[in-house]
């Protein structure tokens, strides 16, 4: 038997001592009171002592269960020799087989196995040799002596066997618990290892997330200066378109001019008209570099600025080069709203629109390209759309038109960046969204931003 085992039994006994010593306390008590009554004065002084000898073991095992072997032992050796006293003194008396009979029961059930079989085999004994020596003190036959011993062992046996079953399931159970466990400590450690690793693979996995979260914003840095260095080709081929017929008009002046004082035919009204109009070049020049100059600014700050006048600004930039391929330009301002965003950025994004709208019309060769821009309110947010006829996009393809290095024009003239990096730009810098769906009459690309303040972002730089 296990120690668990033992310790459970032994509290369990323990709690059936004290139940039996209140009990026998109360039928002491009521017998003393009986036997006082019928003047059997020696039978009651007998168990005054024995009541007082039960209520001093109560006690003292109530207040310390170390006291459980010797107290139990005191009591019971008093109630055997007081039940011993009683089958031979008591002749008489019907009950006095009984009580014996109860106390070895008892004894056999709250004593220890091996110490209640001693006890019970010395009781046998002793009654035996008592009975040989005066059988008739006990007045009682051989016959039924026997059978009182008898009745009194298969009692006994059968208690010995429910016991030993009782001990075996116990047994058993302790095993399986004992099983369980093990099999919960195993777990438990597995899970603990488990939660370790993962704890690893989490610390792992945020470092390796935090990598590519840089890698992802170095590879956006240089998808922003490949789009930057792209748009610096074009715009420098707009600044071409630009200068071309105000550096022809000089030119022409000036031949013109230098034929006049070759040919000595001075005229102060003609010379000041051409250099009126070679000064109107010049600053024509001038307001071209300021306007391209402003727009490859590195200082990306956030003002607030009409949304019509961002609009403005990037036409300024291309509305020649359009004209030149004589594609019109169409505006459209039902709103004159203010918004807080990045001009430049925004000027970025038209831009790219604007040529895309451009490349698909040159494509297209119609006779009356058109490119519509239109700016108005809708609840919180201002809308722009740029509009073309040019037809439109290829549906199979329109759901990709904002991945990276995705390009739909022919010969590789694209380098797919553009139309990436202005969602970059819309959503992820200025909070807002950019849609595309295609129009009657060509591609409608929608760009919404917020008309209130939005202060959560940080200045991207």
């Amino acid at each position: 038997m296990g120690n668990l085992q033992k310790e459970y039994f032994v509290h369990e006994k323990i709690k059936l001592v004290l139940k039996i010593f209140r009990i026998l306390i109360i039928v002491i008590t009521t017998m003393g009171f009986i036997r006082l009554l019928e003047k059997n004065y020696a039978q009651c002084l007998a168990d005054i002592l024995f009541l007082i000898a039960v209520i001093f073991g109560y006690i003292r095992l109530k207040t310390n269960h170390a006291y459980y072997k010797s107290t139990t032992r005191i009591i019971f050796f008093l109630a055997i020799i007081i039940s011993s006293y009683v089958i031979i003194h008591q002749p008489e008396n019907p009950i006095r087989f009984i009580w014996l009979s109860t106390v070895i029961y008892m004894v056999f059930y709250l004593f220890e196995r091996q110490e209640s079989i001693y006890w019970i085999t010395a009781i046998s004994i002793l009654l035996s040799l008592f009975f040989m020596l005066n059988p008739q003190g006990f007045n009682i036959t051989v016959l039924n002596f026997l059978i009182w011993i008898m009745n009194m062992i298969i009692v006994l046996m059968i208690a010995h066997w429910y016991s030993t079953i009782e001990e075996k399931s116990i047994n058993r159970l302790l095993k399986v618990k004992d099983l369980l466990s093990k099999e919960v400590e195993l777990k438990t450690k597995e899970l603990e290892k488990k939660t370790r690793e993962l704890q690893t693979l989490n610390q792992n996995l945020e470092v390796k997330i935090e990598e590519k979260i840089k890698k992802n914003q170095e590879q956006e840095k240089m998808l922003f200066r490949q789009a930057r260095y792209a748009q610096m080709g074009e715009m420098i081929s707009m600044i071409a378109h630009q200068w071309r017929q105000p550096l022809n008009a000089i030119s022409a002046s000036a031949a013109t001019m230098q034929l006049r004082l070759d040919a000595s035919q001075f005229d102060k009204i003609f010379f000041k008209e051409k250099t009126h109009m070679i000064s109107e070049s010049i600053q024509h020049l001038s307001s071209t570099i300021d306007d391209f100059r402003n727009f490859f600014k590195l200082d990306k700050k956030r003002e607030e600025i009409i949304f019509s006048t961002i609009v403005e600004n990037a036409l300024k930039l291309v509305r020649t080069a359009l004209e030149n391929k004589d594609i019109s330009i169409h505006t459209e301002y039902h709103s004159q709203c203010t918004i807080y965003t990045y001009p430049n950025e925004i000027i970025h994004v038209i831009l790219n629109l604007v040529k895309n709208a451009e490349d698909a019309l040159l494509g297209s060769h119609l006779p009356n390209p058109k490119i519509t821009i239109r700016i108005f309110e809708k609840e919180t947010n201002v809308l722009m759309e740029i509009e073309d006829n040019a037809g439109g996009i290829d549906e199979a393809v329109i759901d990709k038109i904002f991945d990276p290095y995705f390009t739909t024009k022919e010969n590789n003239d694209g380098t797919g960046l553009g139309l990436y990096m202005s969602k970059i730009i819309i959503e992820d810098h200025c909070h807002g969204q950019i849609e595309v769906s295609n129009a009657a009459e060509g591609a409608l690309f929608r760009v919404i931003l917020p008309l209130l303040p939005y202060n959560n972002g940080e200045n991207f730089s």
